[in-house]
């Protein structure tokens, strides 16, 4: 079933902290998109030290001669690669405000990293202002200026010399996080005049559906300028969990990328779930056959609701979850005797689930608190057994 049009991204982003592909593991998602009619792969990972961390450090001609060839093998497969370049923390703004004649650092710098990516072979450019501090009023060198119209000025002056349309992910990617400047979104939009494929979130970080507030978020979305960027896998806030449920979304007939795990098998084996949940109405009974399909035991399926989904910034109670009787029968299963690079991906998260419910249950003795959890939560679950 064909749902792409040829301006909507659908696809994998490697936006994650924690953990970094290598080139190899990027090369195999391209075959995992291709196989399932996905068409575009982000390239913005929080551990590239020249991405975000020091990104006026140039790549190394070893890494570019990957990183072409990783773009001609995308080609290949028809697969789009946007590039991003994240500036946001520390870049000069008041270079994009001083006469043409003055010494622009910054600027120069960001835009040679730019065209070296083109050059390269990056299809789009991003720029990434996420994940940064609410700093910017504050310092004294741009009390003059405007955060949300800053960062889209520079995104026009990068266009102009670049002479193509820059993606932005903004500060405020998503409704929740108004509250730390209420007109950033729309200071951000105007300036960039609909020139601009805009990355959003929704009303929340994490969600079930897209949905949003903003009233200029919707104009854009509707006029298929907003990518959607899914967080419904990803763990990285939450390092003791993993989801692997039914994907919730409906084919939207718009752009749609999703910032999984970094764990290579898992994110493959996600792409896949999502690409037939997409497809499919009937969600459970296509993740049900996509994970027999992948020669996952049974056992995963009967226990399922602990790793079924994300708790969402909407939910205020602890959800209601029934334990089988059985469950430590299954886990033992699934930690002892399925052997395979999924289970090796997911012992942590099954060995975890099985320390908690056997705490829940008191039978895990003070001498196996105090060896197997952290030192806050020693004294807290001994505590209460006092």
């Amino acid at each position: 079933m064909k749902y792409l049009r040829t301006n909507t991204y659908l696809g994998y982003i490697e936006g994650y902290y924690g953990n970094l592909l290598n080139w190899r593991d990027r090369n195999s998602i391209l075959l995992s998109l291709k196989q399932n009619n996905m068409n575009a792969y982000f390239y913005a990972p929080k551990e590239d030290l020249n991405h975000r961390f020091d990104w006026r450090r140039k790549y190394s001609k070893i890494w570019l001669n990957k990183f072409s060839h990783f773009c001609l093998n995308a080609k290949k497969n028809k697969i789009k690669i946007i590039v991003g370049v994240s500036p946001g923390a520390d870049f000069n703004f008041s270079e994009i405000y001083q006469k043409e004649k003055l010494p622009k650092y910054d600027l120069n710098t960001l835009l040679d990293k730019c065209k070296i990516l083109i050059n390269n072979g990056a299809d789009e450019i991003a720029l990434l202002f996420d994940d940064i501090p609410n700093v910017f009023s504050k310092l004294s060198k741009f009390k003059n200026y405007n955060e949300g119209k800053s960062h889209g000025k520079l995104v026009r002056i990068l266009s102009k010399k670049l002479n193509r349309e820059i993606f932005v992910v903004p500060r405020i990617y998503a409704d929740e996080l108004i509250s730390e400047s209420s007109t950033y979104i729309d200071d951000l939009i105007i300036e960039l005049n609909g020139n601009s494929n805009l990355f959003y979130c929704g009303k929340f970080i994490v969600n079930q559906k897209f949905e949003t507030d903003q009233k200029k978020i919707k104009c854009l979305f509707d006029k298929n300028k907003v990518i959607y960027w899914d967080n419904f896998y990803a763990n990285d806030y939450c390092p003791n969990k993993i989801f692997l449920g039914p994907y919730p979304f409906n084919n939207m007939k718009k752009s749609l990328m999703f910032n999984l795990t970094g764990l290579i098998n898992t994110d493959k084996l996600l792409i896949q779930i999502i690409n037939n949940c997409l497809k499919n109405k009937n969600k459970i009974a296509e993740w049900e056959k996509t994970i027999l399909e992948n020669q996952i035991p049974n056992s995963l399926i009967k226990i399922i609701d602990f790793f079924e989904s994300p708790i969402f910034s909407f939910e205020k109670k602890i959800r209601k979850i029934s334990i089988p009787k059985n469950i430590f029968e299954h886990l033992d299963f699934l930690l002892w005797k399925w052997k395979s690079p999924l289970s090796r991906e997911w012992y942590n998260y099954l060995l975890i689930l099985k320390q908690d419910l056997e705490i829940l249950s008191k039978n895990f003795n003070k001498n196996r608190i105090m060896k197997l959890k952290t030192y806050p939560l020693q004294k807290l679950l001994l505590k209460r057994r006092t």
